[in-house]
């Protein structure tokens, strides 16, 4: 699969968008901010790749500067959307104000959390490796 670049607007301001797969796991890689005028956008991606087959997906956040309550909702529903059909939602490289937000909101018991986009990747070729 050829690799997907896209810009959008927010409020706050740009996010860019890129995507590719590595074997059966998307990974979407953010750059920007995230606000209630383009968190959707990325639900409306992943939902996109989910309709088409795929049902694992790792989100790089190391680029993220900034996420608002919208952007935790639209993670929050990718996640339960995926686990109801057995797929997977990662996120991966948390740090800044990002972190501070998902610190605050006590939400690291809820995702699977990898500190680089590179170890959420290691995790599901190992798994897929052990099947």
């Amino acid at each position: 699969m050829e690799k997907i670049h896209k810009e959008i607007l927010g409020l706050m301001g740009k996010i860019d968008i890129d995507c590719w797969n590595e074997d059966d796991l998307i990974i979407v890689d953010l750059k920007g901010q995230l606000d209630i005028y383009n968190s959707n956008d990325v639900q409306k991606l992943i939902e996109a790749y989910r309709q088409r087959g795929f049902k694992k997906f790792a989100v790089n956040l190391k680029d993220v500067t900034y996420l608002d309550s919208s952007t935790i909702s639209v993670f929050i529903h990718c996640f339960q959307t995926l686990e109801k059909s057995e797929g997977k939602f990662l996120l991966a490289g948390l740090q800044g104000a990002p972190l501070e937000t998902f610190d605050m909101a006590k939400l690291h018991d809820v995702f699977e959390l990898y500190p680089d986009i590179t170890s959420a990747i290691k995790s599901q070729i190992s798994d897929f490796d052990g099947e």
